[in-house]
């Protein structure tokens, strides 16, 4: 029989059972909610491939790594730029998570990171192996949801998101092709079919003595001849400037074929700098191809083209006399009758048609009928005395002071 001192050490032991429990599913716990790297020994420096998928069907970009730098293969080898790869593969050395947010394929799709429905999947080639990563959708304040490609465990990660792996070829590359300071040209010349056109650092000349004109355009020529100015006009310095800046800055789209035929272009851009010292910098020559809405660009001294925006070198290429030079203000209306001759005048004028003075009608005996208008009295003949006024017979004088007696 079961005492009450053997109940009390039973009570106790279960207590003590209990509190075990609890302790090693709390260490259990523990160890399932530290956070340990998902791609464990993976380094940066040994990547020598990077494709970068937005969809199955899309073409991936495509970074290859030739000797020590980068360059973007689906771009005709265009130079990529170190800094945008790196951002790309130095977090996946740190990516780490602790318990997933998904184990099953079902949730793949609405997380993004499903084989065929995903926000990016890289292809990471290092000794040899290609590592498939899927970013997915965010999965909470700053996390992105990660999928190894060889698991269906879903992870939410820091420091890394979908976003940081451009979806576009400019998006991995240096955008600047032409980067010249604006102080250190000193000549552009424009080749196309319509002519020649020179825009060049000069003081214009004076006008030829007796010249009704302003001179020429100094600096500006069109055909291989300065502009003519006619009198008023002026080069307009501010659309000139704009086009310069245009070439000067130029900033591309995409890679272009550096192979491509240029024996025809539709312009070549020559940009000359100032001398330095007595040295000057060889020129910059640009051979231009219209190719729909955007422009082939290939400077001559590099290895590589690109693809412009038409909009960037449209007005350049097109540039005629009239986007050079500025007209002069056309001449202030006349005020209405500032003209010559009698049309100008005012009616009633002196000498104006139709406006000779006409004598007066004289009054009729007893003045004028009801509604008649006043008549001014006849003008005094030449050498007729002035006649005074006849003052009215007393009968016809108005009685003053009487109506009241």
């Amino acid at each position: 029989m079961l005492t009450r001192f053997h109940k009390i050490l039973l009570a106790v032991l279960a207590v003590q059972v209990v509190l075990a429990v609890i302790v090693l599913v709390r260490g259990s716990d523990s160890g399932a909610l530290k956070e340990h790297p998902l791609v464990p020994g993976f380094d940066a420096a040994k990547v020598t491939r990077l494709q970068v998928f937005t969809s199955e069907t899309a073409k991936p970009i495509d970074l290859v790594k030739r000797d020590a730098s980068w360059v973007l293969a689906s771009g005709f080898d265009y130079p990529a730029d170190q800094t945008k790869v790196n951002d790309v593969l130095t977090p996946i050395t740190k990516i780490a998570a602790a318990a997933p947010i998904a184990s099953q394929s079902s949730r793949h799709k609405q997380l993004k990171v499903d084989k065929s429905d995903y926000e990016r999947k890289l292809v990471i080639t290092a000794d040899g192996k290609d590592l498939v990563l899927y970013l997915g959708a965010a999965a909470g304040a700053r996390r992105t949801a990660v999928r190894l490609g060889t698991e269906d465990k879903v992870y939410a990660v820091t420091g890394i998101s979908a976003f940081t792996a451009g979806s576009e070829p400019r998006q991995w590359i240096d955008t600047s092709y032409v980067k010249i300071p604006r102080d250190d040209v000193a000549r552009l010349v424009v080749k196309r079919e319509s002519g020649t056109m020179e825009l060049a650092r000069s003081v214009p000349p004076p006008p030829a003595a007796g010249s009704a004109g302003s001179g020429s355009a100094g600096g500006v020529a069109l055909g291989g001849a300065p502009i003519a100015l006619a009198a008023g006009e002026s080069v307009d310095e501010t659309a000139i400037d704009r086009l310069v800046g245009q070439v000067i800055g130029l900033e591309l789209t995409a890679p272009g074929d550096p192979k491509r035929d240029a024996s025809r272009p539709t312009a070549t851009i020559t940009i000359e700098r100032k001398a330095s010292g007595s040295t000057a910098p060889a020129p910059t020559v640009l051979d231009v191809i219209a190719d729909g809405n955007s422009f082939w660009v290939h400077d001559r001294s590099l290895s590589r083209a690109a693809m412009v925006d038409k909009s960037r070198l449209d007005e350049l290429i097109g540039a005629d006399r009239d986007k050079l030079i500025k007209k002069p203000p056309p001449p202030p209306a006349p005020m209405p009758g500032a003209g010559s001759g009698s049309a100008a005048k005012p009616p009633g004028a002196p000498g104006a048609a139709g406006s000779a003075a006409k004598p007066p009608v004289p009054t009729p005996p007893g003045g004028p009928g009801p509604g008649a208008a006043a008549k001014q009295p006849a003008p005094t003949p030449p050498g007729a005395a002035a006649k005074q006024p006849t003052a009215p017979p007393p009968s016809a004088r108005p009685a003053t002071g009487s109506a009241g007696r």
